[in-house]
C-alpha cells in the first residue's frame, strides 16, 4: 500500500531520469528536506530518497564527472575547497557554524560531517549530498 506522504513525494517530483541542471537544482532540494526533516522518514519515504539520489549520481557522473567515490568526505571536502578557491572561512559560513575550531576539526576530518551539514555542501558544490556521508548510502 502507497503512503500518503509517498504519493505526495511522487505527485510533486516524480522519480524519472535528471534531464538538466534546473531539474537537478530541483532534486537537491527535494532531498534536502528530506535528510534535514525533523521527524523520521517511512520506509518508503526512504526508499524514495534512496532512488531519487541514485538519479542525483547518474546524472552528475554523466554530465558533471567527479572522481570522489574514494574519498573520505573530509578529503572531499579540501578538494572542492581548493578547485573553488575557498578559505575554512568561507565554508563555515556555508555552513553556518560559529566555531572557527569546530571547521578546523571537520577539514581535518577529526570531526564527522553531519546530514545537515553534507546537504548544505552538496547544494553548495552541486553534487548528491550523500558523497559527503558515503557511509550511509553506501
Amino acid at each position: 500500500m502507497i503512503s500518503k506522504k509517498y504519493k505526495k513525494l511522487i505527485e510533486n517530483f516524480p522519480l524519472v531520469p535528471i534531464r538538466s541542471d534546473a531539474h537537478l537544482d530541483e532534486a537537491h532540494d527535494i532531498a534536502q528536506s528530506l535528510l534535514c526533516r525533523k521527524e523520521p522518514l517511512a520506509i518508503d519515504e526512504k526508499e524514495y530518497l534512496e532512488v531519487l539520489l541514485n538519479e542525483i549520481s547518474k546524472y552528475e557522473q554523466k554530465h558533471h564527472a567527479l572522481s570522489f567515490s574514494e574519498l573520505k568526505p573530509h578529503e572531499l571536502l579540501q578538494s572542492f575547497m581548493k578547485e573553488h578557491g575557498l578559505k575554512q572561512v568561507d565554508v563555515q559560513a556555508i555552513l553556518g557554524i560559529s566555531s572557527s575550531g569546530v571547521m578546523s576539526e571537520i577539514v581535518s576530518g577529526k570531526r564527522e560531517i553531519t546530514k545537515e551539514q553534507c546537504v548544505k555542501l552538496g547544494h553548495h558544490f552541486k553534487v548528491t549530498p550523500a558523497a559527503f556521508l558515503p557511509k550511509i548510502f553506501a
